[in-house]
């Protein structure tokens, strides 16, 4: 029976994590969303252009040439749930394309858009 029951647990998780992967309602009741990959809060957004940032993307092995968006530093993930690092965003959140060393780097972020 408990196997059973974790079975049901299991499958009921993952359909809402896939369901709501780029969905996410600020403590406002504000409603935000990307077309694809999660949506993540950035600690700092920045161009291409930005020095500093294309250098750290450049260390961690990115090819910088290659950017057409914005460069996210310190991302994390809006939590389904609504606990854990990424349950509050104090910046915009965005969505970024591909993420490097456990999140330290987002490339081509994007701010996302409001929804209804």
């Amino acid at each position: 029976m408990f196997s059973k029951l974790s079975v049901v647990f299991a499958l009921a998780f993952g359909a809402l994590s896939v369901s709501a992967g780029g969905y996410y309602t600020d403590s406002n009741g504000i409603d935000y969303s990307c077309n694809s990959g999660p949506v993540q809060c950035c600690n700092s957004l920045n161009d291409v252009s930005n020095v500093d940032a294309t250098n750290i993307a450049a260390l961690i092995g990115v090819a910088v040439s290659d950017l057409t968006g914005q460069i996210g530093l310190q991302c994390n993930p809006v939590t389904v749930i609504g606990v854990g690092a990424g349950a509050n965003c104090a910046s915009a959140p965005v969505c970024c394309e591909k993420n490097f060393q456990n999140q330290l780097v987002g490339i081509n972020c994007t701010p996302i858009t409001v929804g209804a």
